[in-house]
């Protein structure tokens, strides 16, 4: 029975991930604009132009294009770009790791920030502490992560002098040693994980308020007061853990949530990762490296989702993976 629901969430997995790329691979043929534009040669005409949509079959119907490519997906090929002339997956593999690197490090910071502070305002519900806590996560959280990038590059950049403003590393990386390169990469990349991490970290600070205040509400609660145990025990021992189990499945949700904060951060802060790659490759019309970034961004949020559930099935008893699936 587990193994049957188990394959069946996978097939459905599939579908949707299929689902959107063919919908993001006519979407964006609909957006004016031609990717062969930028070969267009004053002294060659159209020549050169004419010459690379046929080598990448944009001169043939879209539908036929479309059943190229996902045979090509078949067999593991996501084609080439037309801006980087190299094939989509190592263009992609070049940037993956500033991104997971950002995103990895945002989740961290974003669930040690929003246990603590929804831990304190939960644990004193309708304290001045809540009320600072509750009134100051929602402002950040209504607070547009391009905002809160622009806010801090302006007072820890330009202000304070303490942060770069852009890019992974100094001009002088190389000849740095690798204690000083690591340094000089956490150096760099602080204000963008800060950026991700502080929007992140409101949503979840409100989420474990809200979860720890039911379960304090709990009768079970209730009732290990009644026994005299003091409040911190009974706050950090059993409210807790057991307010802290929905929280697997927002890390499912927030994967997609950080992909897409991702997005706008690798832009303002002009780092090489998947977000940048994916918005030049949408303003320079570059069909294959656009649905080889939605197919890798949607293949990790997907797998997120999936993995988030199977643990929140594993780890709380009173939800199996069948009523997930």
């Amino acid at each position: 029975m587990f193994l049957r629901r188990f394959l069946r969430r996978i097939f459905a997995s599939a579908v949707m991930l299929i689902a959107l790329i063919t919908i993001v691979f006519f979407l964006v043929r609909l957006v004016p604009g031609d990717p062969t534009h930028q070969y267009y040669s004053p002294k060659l005409g159209s020549e050169l132009a004419d010459r690379v949509k046929v080598q990448f079959g944009l001169d043939q119907p879209v539908h036929v294009q479309f059943l190229k490519w996902f045979g090509n997906l078949a067999a593991g090929d996501l084609g080439y770009s037309i801006s980087f002339r190299k094939p989509v997956i190592d263009v992609i593999l070049t940037a993956l790791p500033v991104t997971l690197t950002l995103a990895v490090l945002a989740l961290i910071f974003q669930m040690f920030l929003g246990i603590l502070f929804g831990t304190l305002a939960g644990a004193n519900p309708n304290s001045k502490l809540d009320n600072t806590i509750n009134i100051g996560s929602l402002v950040i959280y209504c607070a547009p992560s391009f905002l809160i990038g622009l806010f801090l590059i302006y007072f820890g950049s330009v202000k304070l002098g303490l942060f770069p403003t852009s890019h992974l590393h100094s001009t002088e990386y190389e000849d740095f040693s690798a204690v000083n390169q690591f340094l000089d990469f956490l150096h760099h990349i602080f204000l963008p994980v800060l950026t991700l991490t502080i929007t992140s970290a409101a949503f979840t600070t409100r989420f474990v308020r809200e979860s720890l205040s039911n379960v304090l509400s709990q009768p079970f609660i209730t009732a290990l007061r009644s026994t005299g145990m003091g409040e911190r025990k009974l706050v950090l021992s059993h409210a807790l853990p057991n307010s802290l189990l929905p929280l697997i499945t927002l890390l499912g949700i927030e994967i997609g949530s950080l992909l897409s904060g991702a997005l706008i951060t690798e832009t303002i802060f002009s780092l090489p990762g998947l977000g940048r790659l994916t918005v030049d490759a949408i303003f320079s019309r570059d069909y294959p490296l656009v649905i080889g970034c939605t197919l890798i961004s949607g293949f990790l949020v997907i797998t997120g989702n999936f993995i988030a559930d199977m643990l929140h099935a594993k780890l709380d008893a009173r939800v199996s993976f069948e009523t997930i699936g």
